[in-house]
């Protein structure tokens, strides 16, 4: 669907970011020292604490986002970035015990490889007000450079694209009642710090995004606990409420099943499958026929069956009990289309084909007023609004599958029940 030109939105991020003096970061407590001072004198070379706190932050932020404490540092990007001396600062963070050399680098395959040190992850994180201009420029630049990256390779239309980024700036937080609740939830402490920083980032206008290569926007959003999506976040200082897809992902593997063919899927086994899925009954309906009895650990069991290696495992197995062919299905799917990885690739990228290029792209022609957040498989968006935005949503959500079920009656009397 085409955007006429008097509905793209015009945003001057440069205006809006003009008055920014610095960037929010991660300070192990490995570089307070550090921290306190413009440079430091490292092998006879004059290096900027700056540069090695954001070196270390941003690795940081990668692993919260990604969980893998694996990073490919590229000499000619660090070069880019920190100058000739990139070098000393990475062999400095080395040298400190912060980081660690994995793997060597491979001459056209890979670059060096780095992890973070266990105990400056565990340890003490406070927070360090970057203000070196250089990088307060490139951070500017990057959140301009909405459609300049030319390594992200994805179907997200460039206007739509804008309008996702101009209406994060839309967006305000209940910072005291979201510490408070951070606070008063025990919880994982990588889960803890993230959160607690991007609520600091939201508070403080400091918007990080990224679009990448698979459909999906991550943002400061996008790693929030649900707790403060659903009760701390303001557009335009009014109350929001959530829009969101039930069972998702076995919902678009609905729709990727249906779209290559039924020839590999027995017919009933599918109808019931489409029926539970359509009508988001997927884990209800797989906690009442198998031993997992928790919906996140039903969650997490079926997470593994669509993106792993397919192993006979316990989640496998359950599956397969109850979803033989499409099980099969799954797996001549991965075989065939280059690896394991690939279909959770293909279930995101249709994900992203109806949150970005459908339903986004709709509420920005019909309702250009309307300021939204995504979240994935999820659409927040004010409450006054929510009227608007559903309909849209909901209708095309409707559309994403032909109806050809058989009456409903047909499944009453299939085992499903609710858990809280």
């Amino acid at each position: 669907m085409a955007i006429p030109k008097e509905y793209v939105p015009k945003f001057d991020f440069k205006k809006k970011l003009e008055n920014k003096r610095y960037s929010i970061q991660f300070l192990p407590k490995e570089l307070f020292v550090e921290s306190q001072s413009e440079f430091l004198v490292y092998k006879s070379k004059k290096i900027k604490s700056a540069y090695l706190i954001d070196i270390v932050h941003n690795l940081i932020l990668k692993y919260y986002f990604k969980k893998d404490n694996s990073f490919n540092l590229s000499s000619l990007v660090l070069k880019e970035k920190y100058g000739h001396l990139y070098n000393y600062y990475i062999d400095y963070l080395v040298t400190k015990g912060i980081i660690v050399l994995v793997r060597k680098h491979l001459k056209g395959k890979n670059a060096r490889i780095y992890s973070i040190e266990n105990r400056v992850l565990k340890g003490q994180i406070t927070r360090f007000k970057n203000q070196d201009r250089t990088l307060l420029k490139k951070y500017k630049n990057a959140v301009n450079s909405i459609n300049n990256n030319t390594l992200v390779k994805n179907k997200i239309s460039p206007e739509v694209k804008k309008k996702l980024v101009e209406d994060l700036f839309h967006i305000e937080i209940d910072y005291s009642r979201s510490i408070f609740f951070l606070d008063s939830t025990i919880q994982d402490y990588d889960i803890y710090n993230r959160n607690k920083y991007s609520v600091e980032c939201i508070n403080d206008k400091h918007i990080f995004y990224h679009f990448d290569n698979f459909g999906r926007m991550h943002t400061n959003f996008t790693i929030l606990k649900s707790f403060i999506r659903k009760n701390c976040l303001l557009i335009n200082n009014e109350e929001t409420c959530e829009l969101d897809i039930k069972n998702s992902q076995p919902l678009f593997l609905t729709k990727l099943i249906q779209s290559i063919g039924l020839e590999k899927i027995d017919a009933d086994e599918f109808e019931l499958f489409k029926y539970l899925t359509i009508n988001g009954k997927f884990y209800d309906y797989f906690i009442s026929n198998t031993t997992i009895k928790e919906k996140k650990k039903v969650k997490e069991a079926i997470y593994k069956v669509f993106f792993g290696k397919n192993y006979n495992n316990k989640n496998d197995t359950l599956f397969k009990e109850l979803f033989p062919t499409i099980h099969n299905f799954i797996k001549w799917y991965k075989k065939n289309n280059g690896g394991y990885k690939v279909l959770a690739y293909e279930l995101q990228n249709l994900e992203s084909e109806f949150i970005f290029n459908t339903v986004v792209n709709e509420i920005m022609e019909v309702h250009p007023e309307i300021n939204v957040i995504t979240v994935h498989d999820s659409i927040i968006c004010a409450k006054s609004q929510q009227d608007k935005v559903s309909k849209i949503f909901y209708e095309h959500l409707s559309k994403l599958f032909i109806t050809d079920l058989k009456p409903i009656d047909k499944f009453e009397e299939i085992n499903i029940y609710s858990y809280v």
